[in-house]
């Protein structure tokens, strides 16, 4: 997970880089935030590591379908 973590560090920096050169209106510069904002979807997304790593040191996890009501006093 750690290692995750450092391999999206540097592909930020890389994308940061890249964007920084370039102006806002430019076709390459769009592209890149685009891809920029994938990568940080990719790494929201791949929460299975996570939820291993909290099953393996027995942390109590709930799960809850999608709109449902998470106020426990309704």
């Amino acid at each position: 997970m750690e290692l995750d973590l450092i391999v999206a560090a540097e592909i930020n920096d890389k994308i940061l880089d890249a964007t920084s050169k370039v102006s806002k209106s430019d076709a390459k510069g769009m592209v890149a935030r685009r891809n920029q904002r994938r990568e940080e979807r990719k790494l929201l997304s791949n929460n299975n590591e996570l939820l291993d790593l909290l099953r393996d040191s027995e942390v109590p996890i709930e799960e809850r379908k999608s709109g449902e009501n998470l106020d426990d006093r309704a």
